[in-house]
């Protein structure tokens, strides 16, 4: 698995749109698309899919692991501020739930100490995205 944070934007300059064209790019910044608008990602965090599975299974919340699972589903999802509120709160609590001591009464599915340190770099990488002003993350299967 792949993750990647949006690190810039930029806009085509408004003087190439052919003057037939002006009405449809209104249009669709009118309805909230972007066009002539190029994102520009950076790879945040990567992880093998077993690693990322684990990762999911952690997850108490059915809805936080059914929008993670996604990413297996169709190989590709978003994570933008409207997902912050519910999956910050599932991996903070994936990560204080990891039996690192054997203790009774905690999670019992084993991580290795660098699946360990994913979950916490997937916490971070939620963080930026809820404190970053338009930053979301995109997470794709890689073959």
């Amino acid at each position: 698995m792949e993750f990647r944070k949006l690190t810039r934007k930029f806009v085509d300059s408004a003087s190439s749109i052919p003057e037939e064209s002006t009405d449809v790019l209104y249009y669709t910044l009118a309805v909230g698309h972007h066009t002539g608008v190029i994102d520009c990602f950076e790879r945040a965090l990567a992880m093998p899919v077993g690693a990322y599975e684990k990762m999911v299974a952690l997850m108490d919340d059915e809805e936080a692991r059914f929008k993670l699972a996604g990413v297996l589903r169709f190989g590709e999802i978003e994570i933008d501020k409207s997902h912050v509120g519910l999956l910050l709160p599932a991996a903070r609590a994936a990560l204080a739930g990891l039996d690192v001591f054997n203790e009774p009464g905690k999670t019992s599915i084993a991580l290795d100490p660098s699946e360990v340190g994913q979950l916490m770099g997937f916490v971070d990488l939620l963080l930026a995205v809820r404190d970053e002003p338009s930053v979301y993350a995109m997470v794709r299967r890689v073959a």
